[in-house]
């Protein structure tokens, strides 16, 4: 018997390879190559901290009102990859015609691209919120609250993202046929 899985193995397999030619070109990359990411990101941060950055083509993006520098460890590009596979692998299950999902492949990293920007930007500026009142309780130790910030935000998010776009494929998916 012929399963779905197996209707999906192509799709599944072409979504893996992206991720891994995407995450062996991450290696390759430096903060103008993530511009994509990190142009974004920036500019909201800079909205919502109204703070300007003066962009350092060998560092990033350096707020000096802040003291922070968003650099190609901030672009978000594993969480937007990361994203990527699960969103296509949700869909993709959900699917039913090649057109579809073909087209869900890039359509899944479009989602999670505008996705990613979203989430960058919470997690930067809850990062630099938490730092800027924890600042005199753990001297030398922002880091740890930096990547403990970072670690709960993306996966937070990563459920949230998942919950969300099942709800929102399935929802649609009964509606066309009922229809």
């Amino acid at each position: 018997m012929y399963s779905v899985a197996n209707k999906n193995n192509l799709y599944f397999i072409i979504s893996i390879v992206i991720f891994l030619l995407l995450k062996l070109g991450y290696k390759f990359s430096d903060i103008t190559t993530l511009g994509f990411l990190l142009k974004p990101t920036n500019k909201f941060v800079e909205i919502l901290m109204n703070s300007n950055s003066v962009f350092i083509k060998t560092i990033g993006h350096y707020h000096s009102s802040l003291n922070i520098v968003i650099d190609k460890s901030c672009s978000g590009f594993n969480f937007w990859i990361l994203s990527f596979v699960m969103i296509s692998f949700l869909l993709l299950k959900h699917l039913n015609t090649h057109f579809l999902k073909i087209i869900s492949i890039p359509i899944s990293m479009v989602y999670a691209y505008v996705v990613t920007i979203f989430v960058n930007t919470s997690r930067i500026f809850v990062s630099i919120i938490i730092q800027q009142q924890t600042n005199n309780l753990v001297k030398g130790q922002q880091h740890i609250i930096h990547e403990t910030v970072g670690v709960i935000t993306n996966l937070s998010f990563l459920i949230l993202i998942y919950y969300f776009t099942k709800k929102l494929t399935l929802k649609h998916l009964h509606h066309e046929k009922l229809a």
